[in-house]
């Protein structure tokens, strides 16, 4: 089946689907993150929480397209 025999709101069903996959992996990579956080040296501390802001921007973005996709904003694109 070719991507326009997709409805749309099963498009957006997949599309959030996948970024709440990726939202679960970002969740598992703060947590690992903030673990390897406790006792580690000041310069691999601040790597850490450099990577930890990473994911969480990503997270957070993630969550905003989620949000987006709910509504009718982005349809054109789908």
């Amino acid at each position: 089946m070719s991507i326009q025999g997709v409805s749309l709101a099963d498009k957006k069903s997949i599309i959030i689907d996948f970024l709440r996959k990726c939202n679960a992996f970002s969740e598992q990579k703060l947590q690992d993150y903030e673990r390897r956080l406790v006792g580690a040296e000041e310069a691999e501390s601040i790597e850490l929480d450099h990577k930890k802001h990473d994911w969480s921007s990503y997270k957070a973005f993630n969550t905003y397209a989620i949000n987006e996709l709910k509504g009718s904003e982005l349809d054109d694109w789908l």
